[in-house]
């Protein structure tokens, strides 16, 4: 899948996009209900030094509505990430990462679908290098991908 993400709102001095390449598979629990690990590269644009981060996330997503070939879901990762460079300008380099959205798969064959989503990107780090260092990203943005099967 391919990402672009905005600041939705912003809590820290800098502004920041994110643009970035999500690969993962699925594994189905039960009918519309899939576990889902993905690794995430993302490029940050950010008011002083640019950053690269790579993260792995773990989550659920669940169908909530089928008709036809195109069929809508939610899902929600949570996950890590190590940046280039500290996220945003007086964080850290290691952050969590909570993703959540919704979307639509539309069958294109037997084993291919197209995917479009859209995501809010949470990126922080939980206070762990104190509180004077915890600016967090909040990010809103289109996914666009396709789903192959196996």
């Amino acid at each position: 899948m391919a990402q672009a993400a905005l600041e939705a709102w912003n809590y820290n001095p800098s502004h920041e996009e994110l643009y970035g390449l999500v690969q993962g598979m699925t594994y189905g629990v039960r009918d519309g209900l899939l576990l889902i690990v993905r690794q995430r590269l993302y490029y940050i644009s950010q008011r002083k030094n640019d950053s690269r981060a790579l993260g792995i996330s773990s989550g659920l997503r669940a169908r909530v509505y089928r008709r036809g070939r195109t069929s809508a879901f939610l899902q929600f990762d949570v996950g890590i990430a190590d940046a280039a460079v500290a996220l945003p300008p007086g964080g850290t380099r290691f952050n969590f990462l909570a993703i959540g959205g919704g979307g639509l798969m539309m069958q294109m064959t037997r084993r291919l679908q197209a995917v479009a989503a859209v995501e809010v990107i949470h990126i922080s780090n939980a206070g762990i290098a104190g509180p004077d260092r915890n600016p967090d990203i909040e990010a809103i943005g289109p996914s666009l991908g396709l789903s192959i099967g196996f």
